[in-house]
């Protein structure tokens, strides 16, 4: 990226609602201002942490633009791990990419400190900005307006009201509404409950899943449904490490009944997400245990040190803010291949009877709606 020194561009926006949707003012005009930055030749300056500064580095990409993207430098990591997950992620020309990593006091790129050094440096590089979607009185229309001056042009061809919409995903669940003939079909087996995700899922990269997003129109793509039928397309539930002890990744199970399991799906307002919601994947308890899956056992901190090595990843802190006890949580250690299960073993469970359609392609055994049909 050498020659002549390009005129270095900001898209800019405030933080937007976690589960953005393709016809959203502020995606469809982020793609036009970087379109017409780069028909300019400007070179981008894009980052991570938030859909509203990663949706930028996606048609940065897209686009073929030059960027220089700032990302946090955590402590400990190596600098080329960060930037080879980031070019995987974004599917990243690397002669057309320059980094920039900034100090922070707390690792991670959801840190605040990142987030707060990063706004006032980004601002303080750049010669061109282009305001799409921004908070009045924020924190980046107060830092923009503070860094105007001879040298920073703003661009307001493609400026739009922000919305604070949240756009919540919660379900109420209404235990009257379930199927009363539902219990006896699980009484010998687990589950695994799905939710919406508020990125991209397991096994894929932020571009595939900015890339659906834009492609979207009036709906969000990784709904909870969404996520049933792309594990059922796949064949595989994927691990998580998601509240396991580090190195432990894992698909959990439950063995409560689903007029059972409805009781402690709840919205989570600190993460604006549901804990699970009515969308399953039940496998006959006894083969899942030739899977490999084995029953939680659940305890104090302090009794793990005294577990053997094979037992550990199946140990749970009974917890003193939560209380883990009431899921009857099984747990396999890695990924659940579900090419292995014959139909008659396993059973997907969908919220209501006309979402069993949109999943048959995908799962030819028994599919079973949470509510009864109306009239039932």
């Amino acid at each position: 990226m050498g020659g002549i020194p390009k005129k270095k561009a900001l898209i800019l926006n405030s933080r937007q609602s976690a589960r953005p949707m393709g016809n959203d003012q502020w995606i469809i005009n982020a793609g036009l201002a970087i379109k017409d930055a780069v028909s300019q030749g400007y070179l981008l300056l894009t980052s991570v942490g938030m859909n509203s500064w990663e949706i930028p580095l996606y048609f940065a990409s897209k686009f073929g633009a030059g960027q220089i993207i700032y990302l946090p430098a955590e402590r400990g990591a190596e600098h080329d791990r960060i930037i080879r997950f980031c070019t995987e992620q974004f599917h990243l020309n690397e002669s057309l990419v320059e980094w920039r990593f900034i100090e922070t006091d707390t690792a991670g790129q959801n840190s605040n400190n990142f987030q707060t050094k990063r706004d006032s440096i980004i601002l303080h590089d750049a010669e061109v900005v282009f305001p799409i979607s921004l908070r009045t009185g924020g924190n980046l229309d107060l830092l923009m307006a503070e860094s105007q001056g001879e040298q920073l042009r703003i661009v307001d061809d493609f400026k739009v009201k922000y919305e604070t919409a949240r756009r919540p995903c919660k379900i109420k669940i209404d235990p009257i509404g379930i199927d009363r003939n539902i219990e006896e079909l699980f009484d010998n087996y687990i589950i695994h409950w799905t939710k919406t995700r508020n990125t991209a899922w397991p096994g894929e990269t932020l571009y595939i899943y900015y890339n659906d997003i834009v492609r979207s129109t009036d709906r969000y793509t990784r709904s909870g449904y969404d996520t049933l039928k792309r594990i059922l397309n796949e064949k595989r539930l994927r691990g998580s490490s998601k509240r396991y002890r580090k190195g432990i990744s894992a698909v959990a199970f439950s063995a409560l009944k689903p007029s059972e399991a409805v009781g402690l799906m709840k919205w989570r307002a600190r993460y604006q997400e549901m804990t699970f919601e009515p969308y399953g994947i039940a496998i006959e308890k006894s083969f899942a245990e030739k899977l490999g899956v084995k029953k939680v056992f659940y305890g104090n901190a302090e009794m793990y040190q005294y577990l053997e090595e094979d037992n550990r990843p199946y140990f749970q802190n009974i917890g003193t803010k939560g209380f883990w006890l009431p899921e009857k949580e099984y747990r396999h250690i890695g990924d659940v291949d579900l090419s292995l299960i014959p139909h008659d073993k396993m059973r997907v469970i969908v919220w209501k009877k006309e979402e069993i359609s949109g999943v048959r392609d995908a799962f030819e055994g028994e599919i079973v709606p949470l509510y009864a049909p109306i009239g039932q």
